[in-house]
């Protein structure tokens, strides 16, 4: 029996999420930590499914309290979500819909206009400038709850919570709402402006710098009223979507703070260092704050490079924004990795110039 989706949904793009290395490649592809959890969050996850008999605190009240002393704020000011998506995923529930639009830049997540796309949420794109930076100043007179990755993925460029602040008081009748995914490993948080911008939303996750991305966990920062409108949607939504393992592995985390800003700075060194041999080959790129590098070469397009890298052992990320297909996201791994992704990028480099060669001898 075919035919039964709903008209409305035959149109619903497909998120393409990046390649499994089944075959022992190095995944650079999907923004991962290169590093395993703390000790204290394995244990915290055994010691949890020992328990999953019973259905997990649908308040996170404990995991809720952890966040607010980690981020300076009150219980009441924190939503856990099943992934930083669902906290997303929620905000457009609830600030969005046919009537009610979403501003973004034209080069961002992809995920975004999934979740738009989804709910028949109309999307207004304002472009990057040249230089990819975000121009918040053409967002602010569109109209819409204002959607902006900081640092932005995948270009990895930030902009300050000074800027932030003014973009909320611009119109503070409006959701700002503000992905913080990689804000651990160069950027500044905008969770210190809650108290005072009632329109700002700062999402979180521990996929990233806390090493649990298979894991589902993240959560929503905001003020207590916008909160409680969240909490509205997720309990009807998915009442126990956060569950007791991640809980667990949650406040686990956030009392070895320690071990994942060492973590973070290894990343952010890692990060630096391929820059400098990259561009030492001829790569352009942005000054990315993020756990991945947005990389082109002037003689090399970024399909040729990433399936030369894939052929050579290294999965990275192509773009599909059209102003951005030249580029590749590579996802910053140990030193290691970076070391065996440049030697194997030189050497496509090489095999491009070989063919090039060759082209042009036979031509004569």
């Amino acid at each position: 029996m075919s035919g039964l989706l709903l008209a409305r949904h035959d149109a619903l793009p497909a998120y393409a999420p990046g390649a499994r290395a089944n075959d022992g490649a190095i995944r650079l592809n999907t923004n991962e930590s290169p590093y395993p959890p703390s000790p204290g969050v394995v244990r915290a996850a055994r010691d949890a499914a020992r328990g999953v008999n019973l259905y997990n605190d649908p308040d996170c009240a404990a995991l809720h309290a952890a966040l607010a002393r980690e981020n300076g704020v009150t219980p009441d000011c924190v939503l856990a979500a099943n992934g930083s998506d669902e906290a997303l995923y929620l905000a457009f529930l609830a600030y969005a819909d046919e009537a009610h639009p979403i501003c973004l830049p034209d080069v961002t997540y992809g995920y975004y206009a999934l979740f738009a796309a989804l709910h028949h949420i109309p999307i207004r794109r304002v472009p990057l400038r040249e230089d990819f930076t975000v121009d918040l100043a053409a967002m602010a007179r569109e109209r819409g709850m204002i959607v902006l990755a900081n640092p932005n993925a995948p270009t990895g460029l930030a902009v300050s919570p000074q800027e932030i602040d003014a973009l909320c008081a611009s119109d503070p009748g409006r959701i700002v709402l503000i992905d913080e995914a990689y804000v651990d490993f160069g950027a500044a948080t905008c969770a210190g402006l809650i108290a005072r911008r009632e329109n700002l939303l700062v999402v979180r996750t521990f996929s990233k710098s806390r090493s649990m991305a298979g894991a589902r966990l993240g959560y929503a920062l905001a003020c207590p009223a916008r909160i409680a409108e969240l909490a509205r949607i997720h309990n009807a939504a998915g009442l126990y979507s956060v569950s007791a393992m991640a809980q667990a592995m949650g406040i686990a985390a956030c009392q070895e703070d320690d071990y994942y800003r060492a973590n973070c700075a290894r990343i952010a060194a890692s990060r630096e260092y391929a820059a400098r041999e990259m561009e030492g080959l001829g790569f352009l790129m942005t000054r990315s704050l993020g756990n991945f590098l947005f990389v082109r070469h002037p003689r090399l397009p970024g399909d040729a490079l990433r399936e030369g890298l894939a052929r050579r052992g290294v999965l990275v990320r192509g773009i599909d924004a059209p102003r951005a297909r030249d580029y590749c996201r590579i996802s910053v791994g140990t030193r290691r990795q970076m070391e065996t992704m440049i030697a194997a990028a030189r050497d496509c480099l090489r095999a491009a110039e070989e063919q090039r060669g060759e082209d042009a001898h036979a031509q004569r």
